[in-house]
């Protein structure tokens, strides 16, 4: 299995100046803010220009059209993202349960904030209508922390710590179980239901992904 690869965003920003960078930064700001707040549809260009400064022919040049710019913004705040919460490090003093539940715990939170929720929601709605919208927003979120996650179990088992010949597999079961309370929270229910403490959740979940992955005696 290959090992992760950050996704490239959209626009080529390598070859912008520092203002350029300044102003493409400040439009993707502008465009969460407002998509957020009365959506993805009841936006215009005019308004995002109005909101920030600018033009409309920076928005064509950085990111192409509306769809671009909604496109970029899914991969600004993926990068935004694991930039701010990057992979957790083995190190030898940890064991795998230590390591799985710090995992579960930062991708729980992720699930769980108000903000994500709110922009899965628009992009879940888009996506419906634009096949390689949908593609991008898998590639660029869900499927990067599924490979850093299998890379972790791939590592696992190599080192005889578990038994996980199908560690892909296993990272999809893994978030599987997470999703739980992120599904909730898309249909505006609590994150989870009264009777369970998020800890309590949290540890119970990696305990029994371990356990199905337990070496044969």
């Amino acid at each position: 299995m290959s090992n992760v690869q950050d996704t490239p965003q959209s626009g080529c920003t390598a070859a912008l100046t520092r203002r350029g960078i300044e102003r493409r930064a400040s439009l993707l700001q502008a465009a969460n803010t407002l998509f957020l707040e009365k959506g993805f549809n009841a936006v215009s260009l005019d308004d995002i220009v109005q909101f920030c400064g600018g033009s409309k022919a920076a928005i064509y040049q950085y990111f192409g059209n509306k769809k671009g710019l909604l496109a970029a913004l899914f991969e600004y705040r993926c990068e935004k993202f694991f930039k701010s919460n990057p992979p957790p490090q083995w190190q030898p003093s940890q064991s795998l349960h230590e390591i799985m539940l710090l995992t579960a715990k930062s991708v729980y939170i992720a699930f769980t904030d108000a903000d994500n929720i709110a922009f899965m929601r628009l992009v879940v709605e888009e996506s419906q209508r634009d096949p390689e919208l949908a593609q991008l927003a898998y590639d660029s979120g869900p499927r990067r922390g599924l490979l850093i996650v299998a890379n972790l179990l791939e590592r696992a088992h190599a080192q005889g710590e578990i038994d996980c010949p199908h560690p892909y597999e296993s990272a999809t079961l893994f978030f599987g179980m997470l999703r739980h309370a992120q599904w909730r929270l898309l249909v505006g229910l609590s994150p989870l239901e009264d009777h369970l403490d998020a800890d309590h959740y949290l540890k119970y979940l990696v305990e029994r992904f371990l356990a199905g992955h337990r070496l044969s005696s």
